[in-house]
């Protein structure tokens, strides 16, 4: 297991009561990050590192009732959220798995898979090559939240760091947070939105000929 685990889950721990309540700014990108998935009627898509599931029904709604929306959480206290958000609007498409991305078991193979503000998932490299063995070539990547500003805006990092003290573990790659997963992908874009702090990634899994991830970045673009 990832060694941050424990550190995230008291983090989140703490944070789950509030937590819809204090992520209400971002969920314009969030909204931005779903539409960028493309999904289709009867499609599947894994909800990476779900939370209190505010993108679930969402997703439901893209995949329609016979498609699947599979989401996981490590977090208890977070996952009870989603739990009950999922009861309350009647989803019917949606499993919900409490795991940590770097031993949770897929169902199935999702044709898409959704990163939403999980830092520490997607700079853990033990859980991205857990995820995608699992999946198939060509699986859709979309990842969102936050990263620094340019480093000449010394104060807005100094914010973003003091802000986010209570949802990343470790800052490490805060500057590039989505940079490990153009090593599992042949084809990705990735840009900054307004106001600067977000990342919109999107991309597509490639595989070697033993079906694991080989790193081969393809044509990169970052606007």
């Amino acid at each position: 297991m990832n060694a941050q685990v424990p550190q995230a889950g008291r983090l989140y721990a703490a944070l789950a009561p509030q937590y819809d309540a204090e992520t209400r700014f971002i969920r314009g990108i969030r909204e931005q990050a779903i539409a960028a998935l493309r999904l289709q009627r009867g499609e599947s898509v894994l909800d990476a590192g779900c939370g209190t599931g505010w993108c679930l029904p969402h997703l439901a709604r893209d995949v329609g009732p016979a498609g699947r929306v599979t989401g996981f959480e490590p977090s208890p206290e977070m996952l009870v959220r989603a739990e009950q958000r999922v009861r309350q609007l009647g989803l019917t498409n949606v499993d919900l798995i409490p795991a940590c991305g770097a031993t949770v078991a897929l169902p199935a193979p999702p044709d898409a898979i959704l990163f939403s503000y999980t830092h520490d998932l997607v700079r853990s490299p033990e859980a991205l090559a857990n995820l995608f063995a699992q999946c198939r070539p060509g699986t859709r990547l979309v990842a969102t939240g936050t990263q620094l500003f340019p480093s000449w805006f010394a104060l807005g990092n100094w914010y973003l760091r003091h802000t986010h003290r209570a949802t990343i573990t470790n800052f490490e790659g805060f500057e590039q947070p989505w940079s490990l997963l153009p090593r599992f992908c042949d084809e990705w874009r990735v840009r900054r939105t307004a106001p600067g702090s977000r990342y919109l990634f999107t991309g597509r899994l490639s595989t070697s000929v033993n079906g694991s991830p080989h790193g081969f970045a393809g044509e990169a673009v970052e606007v």
